[in-house]
């Protein structure tokens, strides 16, 4: 089996390659899901591939995020730059790269474990699209690992050391929901570590999930077809990915396991978790609870990036930061101050013509130790470009201000995002121009916009659970419905309810292998009752091709760029649904590019987390609650716990003309009271998501 190991950057890589790996992945500082990693600039990634090759090691890019409309040419710009550096593959999410990737077709492309694939179908859906290998989720067991690598045409990859996450990989939302920083888009503030109360009283972490360790079935996984042993780490310095390659290697090379126990405890250690292969064993409790405390030190003699803590990459204090600090030369450099006068917080970034501020509300500090200086703040301003640009002056009038964590990573992803768009702006007139493959592929773009409705309008449609349909049918007429949770059995039932009305039968956004002939018969009931399928992973995709169904792309597979868009439309999507996670400025971008057919949900209560952990079962249907404010309730659906939050989000009562959409969605799954919640015109709620603040 290939041994893949994580190169968050240089020290990480040559860690790797010393240690007997037979491939590396890394990311560009952007596009990746580790963008708190240092990562590689554009410079430095040929030069690290040409380190690896030289020691006959393979270089994956990481492209694993859901791209905005503004990120294309970017994106455009990695997949050349790949081509042209010998990079031996892309590890994508987004379908959009199916498009992009038409202009490079000897570029091998890899499918993340971003998009959730836990099935066989999934993986033969993979293997359809043209993928050459998939990164399967990290919850699958043996005897499902096995099924799925067994599908012709496609490699397998598994996740074998490292970090896991409460959600399956891509369903999660609770970073975004929470500040606007989106796991989906590599930067998740990682809530699932923090604190809980249930129904009011402390509880520890009950999401804060332990690592894995698979030392003891790797040969089982051989034995499965597993292709690759994928190490998480990218937030690990190059100390502990050099002990995890080489634990690994001994093994995969034949050392006792019982000699390597030790080793592999030590990895613990780093984070302070407990380590499990439950999973792999088909076992789904007792796999979270508290640290006992991470013993990792950032500045250790390897160097290297760490696993997210709370503070960013900050560094050493600058001995007095009221006085400008160094940063690069040239007018291309920026000025960036941070003032603590008042009662917020406030940013100020110059650069060329582009002038902005942004404020936050002082935080009081609980945990000083925790805390960020606004001086060590200023110096890991100083260490690093953004989008190659660097700091020339270093502005602050209270250079021993602490910040809270969150308000110090806030602030430097803030003042990339400020930095990436300024640079945007100034090349506006350089518009987003696909290759000519591209546009042969997907054939030319509609003149006319399906798109009728602007935000603002009555909403045409609504989700429910299968449940309130009947109840929803008797009072409000006029809407077509989307329905979640329904069985194969409820399928005819449904169809007569709604017999004058269009009905649209969801699939589950993930479908676990010894669920799937459930999903199977859903499917097969939707095309005999003539319903409508939404589906909402790439084997439900598959499933409902086979079966020759119409079929629309749901919240499961939803899009923040009109490429990925078109492309769903190329493999039979009737209409596309908009990535809820979207900030003003992403949903004008996309809807002014746009001619495919788009649904836009205007409330709801989204699905924050999937987990396939089992908690215990007094958990359901309580409240959860983090001290950010974050309030969500857990129940099973589908074979999986599902968090919504407690409260939904509301555009119902925001005119924009520069949105728009074929279809206005109310969500009321998860609704206390369906109807009640449909006809109120009050808008008394008005959290607004992200659309008021940039999605990160």
């Amino acid at each position: 089996m290939e041994l893949l190991a994580p190169a968050g950057d240089r020290s990480c890589l040559e860690a790797a390659v010393r240690a007997g790996a037979d491939s590396v992945y890394l990311g560009l500082q952007d596009l990746n899901a580790r963008r708190r990693a240092k990562n590689f600039s554009a410079e430095e990634l040929s030069d690290a591939v040409a380190f690896a090759h030289r020691h006959g090691v393979k270089v994956y890019l990481t492209l694993n995020t859901v791209f905005a409309e503004k990120e294309l040419p970017r994106v455009l710009e990695a997949f050349r730059q790949a081509a042209q550096v010998g990079v031996d593959a892309v590890l994508v999410r987004d379908p959009a790269v199916l498009a992009i990737r038409r202009a490079w077709p000897d570029l091998p492309v890899h499918l993340s474990t971003q998009a959730g694939c836990v099935n066989s179908p999934d993986v033969a859906a993979a293997a359809e699209l043209g993928f050459q290998r998939v990164v399967l989720g990290r919850e699958m067991s043996l005897a499902e690992i096995s099924v799925s690598a067994k599908i012709p045409r496609i490699e397998t990859e598994v996740f074998a050391q490292g970090a896991l996450c409460f959600s399956v990989s891509g369903r999660c939302m609770m970073s975004s929901w929470v500040g606007g920083r989106s796991g989906n888009r590599g930067t998740c503030a990682s809530p699932c570590r923090a604190p809980w109360t249930i129904a009011g009283q402390p509880a520890g972490n009950p999401l804060s999930m332990h690592d894995l360790c698979t030392l003891e079935h790797l040969a089982a996984m051989e034995q499965a077809g597993v292709t690759a042993l994928k190490i998480e780490g990218r937030l690990k310095n190059a100390r502990w990915v050099e002990s995890a390659v080489s634990l690994y290697r001994g093994a995969i090379s034949g050392e006792p396991i019982d000699r390597l126990a030790k080793q592999a405890a030590s990895l613990a250690d780093y984070t302070g978790r407990q380590l499990t292969s439950a999973f792999l064993l088909g076992i789904y409790s007792d796999l979270t609870g508290t640290d006992k405390g991470r013993t990792g030190q950032k500045n250790d003699a390897a160097g290297g990036a760490t696993e997210p803590s709370g503070s960013p990459e900050t560094g050493q204090a600058a001995d007095d930061a009221t006085a400008p600090l160094p940063g690069g030369k040239g007018d291309t450099d920026f000025v960036f101050e941070v003032s603590c006068t008042g009662s917020h917080i406030c940013c100020r970034l110059r650069w060329n013509q582009w002038e902005t501020e942004w404020r936050y509300p002082k935080s009081h500090v609980v945990r000083p130790h925790k805390a960020i200086p606004v001086s060590q703040l200023l110096e890991a301003v100083a260490s690093r470009a953004f989008h190659g640009v660097r700091a020339k002056e270093l502005l602050t009038d209270q250079a021993d201000y602490l910040l809270v964590p969150r308000t110090a990573n806030a602030i430097v992803e803030h003042l990339a995002a400020e930095l990436s768009r300024a640079k945007r702006v100034e090349h506006r007139q350089t518009a987003w121009q696909p290759p000519a493959e591209v546009v042969a592929w997907l054939g030319p773009p509609s003149h006319d916009n399906p798109n009728a409705r602007t935000l603002g309008s009555p909403p045409n449609r609504v989700r429910l659970s299968a449940e309130d349909v009947a109840a929803f049918v008797a009072e409000v007429a006029g809407v077509d419905l989307i329905v979640e949770n329904a069985s194969p059995d409820q399928i005819p039932e449904l169809a007569a309810l709604c017999r004058k009305r269009r009905l649209i039968v969801a699939t589950p956004p993930v479908c676990f292998q010894p669920h799937l002939d459930k999903m199977i018969q859903l499917i097969e009931r939707c095309r005999k009752s003539r319903c409508s399928l939404e589906v909402n992973s790439w084997g439900a995709w598959y499933l409902a091709r086979q079966a020759g169904l119409a079929f629309e792309v749901g919240p499961g597979l939803a899009v923040l760029n009109s490429l990925a868009a078109a492309v769903l439309r190329r493999l039979g999507a009737r209409s596309v649904t908009v990535c809820c996670e979207s900030d003003r400025r992403q949903l004008e971008s996309l809807s002014a590019a746009c001619h495919v057919p788009l649904s836009l949900y205007v409330f709801g209560r989204p699905t924050l987390a999937i987990s396939h952990v089992e908690l215990p079962s007094e958990y359901l249907e309580r409240e959860f609650a983090d001290r950010r404010g974050l309030r969500m309730i857990p129940r099973r659906e589908s074979g999986t716990w599902t968090f919504r939050p407690v409260d939904p989000f509301d555009w119902r009562d925001l005119s924009n003309p520069r949105i728009r959409a074929r279809n206005l969605v109310v969500d009321l799954v998860g609704s206390p009271a369906a109807v009640e919640e449909w006809l109120d015109r009050r808008h008394g709620n008005h959290f607004r998501f992200n659309y008021d603040r940039t999605l990160h």
